[in-house]
């Protein structure tokens, strides 16, 4: 369905018109629906929408240690890799979260300072911690790696910015930004429809066809969704208090 399309759909759904429902009116209402929609597939699709985000990696200090995560994050990154070593940066370590957060670290260590950091870790096992906008890198020494960070994210598909078109909504509109899958452009359009009638001062009774949305959606969330990742989940535990040991298998 291009964009054309889905807002002729809405606007036959609706029994409305581009006077009675106009642009400046559906275009946030079907950008609003794309991220619901968005955020349900994503849940049950962990394929879908990632990307990789790449950062400098920075001489270290206690300060210096902190990365930003990407603004356009859809609800959580997958993987964080370091490239720590400035003659070979095509080879990439995995970060992992450090057990126990922030908490754990400061009693562990004493406190955070690059000396405590890089007595306590290494660049062989790096971990990070969530600090409100980013992640902090708890490693050794760290030396300028040019694009030494990435980052495995999903992205909210992109959004409309106008209502015309006759590309497909499926398409992905550029190499980084994404497009929703063809099964739920109907389901997107009927969303629409719904959310329209249910704000409206006097709500408008729902159709048939709206009223089984919930279970039309679930029937294509499901048919989407992957059971088995093929993926081999291995646990450690810590064999020692230092939290440089903490990734050695026992």
């Amino acid at each position: 369905m291009t964009k054309t399309q889905l807002v002729a759909k809405i606007r036959r759904y609706t029994i409305t018109n581009s006077t009675t429902y106009p642009d400046s009116e559906l275009l946030p209402d079907v950008n609003d629906v794309k991220n619901e929609l968005a955020s349900l597939i994503a849940e049950r699709n962990d394929n879908l929408w990632m990307i990789p985000s790449l950062d400098d990696l920075v001489v270290s200090s206690a300060t210096a240690r902190e990365y930003p995560l990407p603004e356009a994050i859809l609800n959580h990154f997958f993987t964080v890799e370091a490239a720590f070593d400035a003659d070979n940066p095509t080879i990439f370590v995995p970060i992992l979260p450090y057990p126990g957060g922030l908490q754990r670290l400061i009693r562990e260590i004493n406190g955070i300072t690059e000396a405590k950091i890089i007595g306590s870790f290494d660049n062989n096992q790096p971990y990070y911690y969530l600090t409100r906008r980013g992640i902090y890198i708890l490693s050794g020494t760290i030396e300028v790696v040019s694009n030494g960070l990435k980052i495995r994210y999903r992205k909210y598909p992109a959004d409309l910015a106008d209502l015309s078109g006759s590309t497909d909504l499926s398409i992905d509109p550029s190499t980084t930004t994404f497009g929703i899958p063809k099964q739920f452009h109907e389901l997107w359009a009927r969303r629409v429809s719904m959310y329209r009638k249910q704000m409206r001062p006097k709500p408008i009774p729902l159709s048939t066809m709206e009223l089984n949305y919930e279970r039309d959606l679930k029937n294509i969330l499901d048919a989407i969704s992957q059971t088995d990742m093929a993926e081999e989940i291995v646990g450690f535990l810590p064999s020692s208090d230092s939290p440089k040991n903490l990734g050695q298998n026992v």
